[in-house]
């Protein structure tokens, strides 16, 4: 799941309109990004044989929100970062929006309240087997909808004198992943895993893993990292990273494990392991253990 906000603003007393929008977007930078409107599940799974789920969103905020439901095209990096793809750009995967229907596609959650969205798979009888991908973006309606946040900024220094009145609003993304065809599950293996210090006093032990899988379809999973400081010792766990997934199309995904401890004392052994969640539970993809020295 991931979040985009719109912001609104106005600003008075100004003499360079160059030094305004770099006051704006420093302004926006610094204000705090807070996750005020609650997806579950943050990714939905259908196939041949489960062909609707059901999404409840949830407005904890003291304003009713209108959202219109959207599909959009995004494509994913090797470090899990999502894009919208450019005009004109070649599309990497089988669109999934197609095949699927929202109902309804325009909703109001009020206050402190949950409003659910169905969505259904209608497979078509040009489809190829394969994985298929859209994201169901709730899009914010401005008009109807309270802002997330207001906030009154005022200059300092050289942008002394000037205020500036932001109004937030964030609209919600969610993968929606289908598989049709498709029985093979996906071959994934941990390529490499390094241990990356740490710079700073109170700065967690970092392990940077790198993960390439191979198949028609993408996989999901948990990595876990367990520790165990010497033969008699019980097995700690010191890390974990949730909902990683590897799309088809891309094969591979780098990622940054943060560790309980600022270091591991030497002798101990290291476990790191990806094992599938949801419709892959119960699956250890990989492992590798090694001890620090």
């Amino acid at each position: 799941m991931h979040f985009s906000s719109v912001a609104h603003g106005w600003y008075r007393k100004c003499g360079s309109v160059a030094v305004v929008v770099a006051f704006i977007l420093a302004m926006l930078l610094a204000l705090p990004l807070r996750a005020d409107v609650l997806v579950s599940p943050q990714r939905v799974y259908l196939d041949d044989d489960k062909r609707s789920a059901t999404v409840i969103l949830r407005n904890p905020s003291s304003g009713p929100r209108t959202y219109r439901l959207e599909w959009l095209e995004q494509r994913m990096s090797e470090d899990g970062v999502y894009s919208e793809y450019k005009e004109g750009e070649e599309q990497k995967h089988a669109s999934a929006s197609p095949y699927l229907r929202l109902s309804p596609r325009q909703i109001t959650v009020l206050p402190n309240s949950n409003q659910s969205v169905r969505v259904e798979f209608k497979p078509g009888k040009e489809m190829k087997p394969g994985e298929y991908r859209s994201h169901m973006i709730f899009r914010v309606v401005e008009e109807l909808s309270e802002p997330m946040s207001v906030q009154k900024i005022m200059g300092e220094g050289d942008n002394k004198g000037m205020t500036l009145m932001v109004s937030m609003q964030m609209s919600v993304a969610i993968p929606v992943v289908v598989r049709h065809q498709v029985a093979e599950t996906p071959q994934v293996k941990i390529a490499s895993v390094d241990v990356v210090p740490a710079t700073e006093p109170g700065q967690p032990l970092q392990l940077a893993v790198l993960m390439e899988s191979s198949g028609l379809a993408g996989c999901v999973g948990r990595v876990s990292v367990d520790m165990q400081r010497n033969a008699g010792a019980a097995v700690e766990r010191i890390g974990t990273a949730d909902n990683i997934s590897i799309f088809a199309e891309v094969g591979k995904r780098r990622l940054v494990v943060n560790l309980r401890d600022s270091s591991i004392p030497a002798g101990a052994w290291v476990r790191v392991a990806y094992e599938g969640v949801d419709e892959y539970a119960g699956i250890l993809w990989d492992e590798k253990v090694f001890q620090i020295r």
